[in-house]
């Protein structure tokens, strides 16, 4: 068990992908979390989408005065790559620039985005043997979008592992669906020897896909629970997913869920300054090991075979 600052009697925080993400469809979202007392992670592009993800940018000056805005306040800004779509190494370092520009500082949390090529590690590259087969036979028997992931490889042309190795503390690789994210993955953040030469650490993170799903995931029986468990929950999320009505409305249900886990005795920072106050309060870094990697992967399958089936997610 971890004894969390200030003898809280857990730790909770959300990543928000920037998937979709205009000022007016996540900035309810903000104000509401601010106003409750949680700071939160929200990954961003720089530069404008270039395929069939759509969203807001750096680009776009009222979206960057929003970051701007929320940054001040204390929440984490982070990369998903330099925008949706394919961009090269010198737009990525472009894009990791201007985030710096924009908030003081280049982003300590990565989350791979989808189909980019220059994603770090991701795809099938994600997983131990043989889940790392399975994955790409999966892909082709369902006739879906494959990638190559090649941010990693130095000699493409989206190459920038070594500027992630050397700026980049955390990336993200699993999604799981209970709350407590430890219970799963007792080692984050953790190293992994196979991909240490442009990565350091990595992260895992607990389902709360859209609105309805992380309603469904902050139930208050789940809160409960993750209290008892002296838990560790780190939920990924789009904001840009329904969260936020016509009219600008903030969901009613969502809003009940963070009075609930506002209301308890919670820890509640940016994930970046979750994760490094785990990883201080050991004497060593900790690596994942071909076994535990492997039951991660079989925990990961099983869970998105029973979410394809009866959730349709």
């Amino acid at each position: 068990m971890i004894k969390w600052p200030n003898n809280k009697k857990f730790a909770f925080t959300i990543i928000d992908d920037t998937d979709k993400a205009t000022v007016y469809n996540v900035k309810p979202v903000y104000d509401y979390l601010y106003k409750s007392g949680l700071l939160t992670s929200k990954t961003v592009w720089s530069l404008p989408s270039r395929d069939e993800f759509g969203g807001e940018s750096l680009s776009d000056k009222d979206y960057k005065d929003f970051i701007v805005d929320i940054a001040n306040k204390g929440f984490e800004i982070g990369f998903h790559g330099a925008g949706s779509g394919n961009f090269i190494r010198a737009e990525v370092l472009y894009a990791l620039d201007k985030i710096k520009d924009t908030v003081g500082y280049y982003p300590k949390l990565h989350i791979n985005h989808a189909f980019n090529s220059d994603n770090l590690y991701w795809n099938s590259k994600r997983f131990a043997f043989p889940f790392n087969f399975i994955y790409n036979l999966v892909k082709k028997i369902a006739i879906q979008k494959q990638v190559k992931s090649l941010g990693d490889e130095k000699e493409s042309r989206y190459f920038w592992g070594d500027f992630a190795k050397q700026n980049v503390k955390y990336t993200r690789n699993r999604v799981f669906s209970k709350l407590n994210t430890i219970g799963y993955d007792k080692l984050m953040p953790y190293r992994e020897k196979s991909k240490e030469a442009y990565s350091n650490y990595w992260f895992s993170s607990s389902d709360g896909f859209d609105c309805k799903a992380i309603t469904k995931l902050l139930s208050k029986r789940n809160i409960n629970k993750l209290e008892k468990q002296n838990g560790c929950a780190i939920v990924y999320t789009h904001f840009a997913f329904g969260f936020v009505m016509e009219g600008g409305a903030l969901n009613e249900e969502f809003k009940n869920c963070i009075d609930i886990i506002s209301s308890k005795d919670g820890w509640f920072v940016p994930a970046s300054e979750l994760l490094d106050y785990i990883n201080n309060s050991r004497e060593k870094d900790l690596y994942i090991g071909n076994i535990k990697n492997l039951w991660l992967d079989i925990i990961w399958f099983g869970e998105r075979i029973i979410r394809k089936i009866f959730w349709r997610v």
